[in-house]
C-alpha cells in the first residue's frame, strides 16, 4: 500500500514539474530558478506552491495578484499522479500477469552478473529489475502527458520532446534484449528455461480480469515460448534444438531477421519506420494540411514503444477516435469541415488503450 501512496505524491510533484517544462517551452526560457505567478510574474512562496492541494486551497487563484490560475496545472497534476500509479500497479501485477517475460528478465540478470562473480540473489535481482521497469514506465508517461497537453494547446510537438521519448524507449527495449539473449545464449540456463517454458504454454492468469495489463513487458507466453525456442536454435551447443540447429554462420541473414522481428529493438525499429514512413508521406503530399512533422516523430517513438501490431492498432484507433470527435464537433456547431485538430493527442490514447486491452 505504501508503494501506491509514494506514487500517487511522487505523480503529484513529476506533474508540478511538467506544468514548468510546459510554460517554459511556450515562452522559450530556460528551467532554473524559482516559479513565478505567469500573471503577475512573482516568486509564489513555496507554500502556496503545493501540487493540487495549493491549487484547491487558493481557489484557483493566485494569492497575490488574484488572477486566476489556469485549470491545466491541476489536470496535468492529476494525470500525472494516474498515471505513476497506474505504472506502479502494472510493475507490481507484473508477476502475475507476464511472468515469463519477467523470468527471462531475471534469468538475464543473473546470467549476466555470474560472469562478474558478482554474489547476489533472484530476490534482488528481481526488485532491481521492477525498480528498472518503473522507472522507465514514469519517464514514457512523463514525456506522453507533455506532449498530449502541448500538442492541444499548440497543435505544434516540440523535437525536444519526442526525442527525450525515443531515448527513453530505445534505452528499455535494448536492455530488455540484452536480458533476453543473455538468458538465450548461455548453455547452462537451458534446463531451467526450457521447463519454465514449456509450463507457460499452458499457463492462464488468474483473477477477474481476463486481459493482459502488463503485457507490453514481453510477449504472451506461448507466443514468448516459440521466440525463445526459435532464438536458442541458432546456438547448436544446446542439444534440445538439436535437431533444427542452425548456427549464425550457416544463415546469417535468418538470424539477423530473427533479431529484427523476435526482440523489442528489433520489432519497435520496424514500427516506428514503417509508420514514421506512412506518415511522412502523408505530410509531404498534403503539404502539412493533414498533419505535421511532429506527428512523423510521434509515431516513431510510439512504434518503438509499442512494436509491430500494437503499433497499427493504436494507429486504427487514433483514427477513429479522431473521426468520432470530428463529427461531433461538426454535429455540435464548435467545428467545420476544414477546422484543424490535433493529432497527437489522438495518437497518445491510442497507444494508452493498445496497451491496456492487448
Amino acid at each position: 500500500m505504501e508503494i501506491y501512496i509514494l506514487s500517487t505524491v511522487l505523480g503529484l510533484v513529476i506533474g508540478s514539474f511538467l506544468n514548468v517544462v510546459i510554460y517554459r517551452t511556450e515562452k522559450n526560457k530556460n528551467f532554473g530558478g524559482r516559479s513565478y505567478c505567469p500573471k503577475c510574474k512573482k516568486l509564489i512562496p513555496w507554500y502556496d506552491n503545493v501540487p493540487l492541494f495549493s491549487y484547491l486551497i487558493l481557489g484557483g487563484k493566485c494569492r497575490l495578484c488574484h488572477k486566476k490560475i489556469s485549470a491545466q496545472y491541476p489536470f496535468v497534476e492529476i494525470l500525472t499522479s494516474l498515471a505513476f500509479l497506474g505504472s506502479t500497479y502494472l510493475v507490481i501485477s507484473s508477476l502475475m500477469n507476464d511472468w515469463l517475460g519477467h523470468y527471462f528478465g531475471v534469468a538475464g540478470l543473473l546470467t549476466l552478473f555470474s560472469k562478474f562473480s558478482a554474489n547476489t540473489s533472484l530476490v534482488s535481482l528481481d526488485l532491481n529489475l521492477k525498480f528498472f521497469e518503473l522507472i522507465f514506465l514514469w519517464a514514457i508517461s512523463s514525456v506522453l502527458i507533455i506532449i498530449l497537453v502541448y500538442d492541444l494547446k499548440h497543435m505544434l510537438i516540440p523535437n525536444s520532446f519526442t526525442v527525450a521519448g525515443i531515448i527513453a524507449a530505445m534505452s528499455y527495449n535494448i536492455i530488455a534484449d540484452v536480458l533476453l539473449l543473455a538468458t538465450a545464449i548461455v548453455s547452462k540456463n537451458q534446463l531451467l528455461i526450457v521447463e519454465v517454458a514449456g509450463l507457460a504454454k499452458k499457463y492462464q492468469p488468474a483473477g477477474m480480469f481476463s486481459i493482459n495489463l502488463s503485457s507490453f513487458f514481453g510477449w504472451q507466453p506461448e507466443i514468448f515460448y516459440t521466440k525463445m525456442i526459435h532464438l536458442k536454435s541458432y546456438f547448436p551447443d544446446l542439444s534440445f534444438v538439436s535437431d533444427t540447429s542452425i548456427s549464425f554462420t550457416q544463415r546469417p541473414l535468418q538470424f539477423i531477421i530473427s533479431l529484427l522481428t523476435e526482440t523489442r529493438t528489433g520489432s519497435g525499429l520496424l514500427a516506428g519506420l514503417a509508420v514514421a514512413f506512412i506518415f511522412f508521406l502523408i505530410v509531404y503530399l498534403s503539404k502539412e494540411t493533414w498533419m505535421g512533422m511532429g506527428d512523423v516523430k510521434l509515431v516513431f517513438f510510439l512504434g518503438l514503444f509499442l512494436g509491430i501490431f500494437k503499433t497499427v492498432v493504436a494507429l486504427f484507433l487514433a483514427f477513429e477516435l479522431g473521426a468520432v470527435l470530428g463529427v461531433i464537433l461538426i454535429l455540435s456547431g464548435r467545428a467545420k469541415m476544414k477546422t484543424a485538430l490535433p493529432f497527437g493527442p489522438f495518437l497518445i490514447v491510442g497507444a494508452v488503450l493498445s496497451l491496456l486491452f492487448l
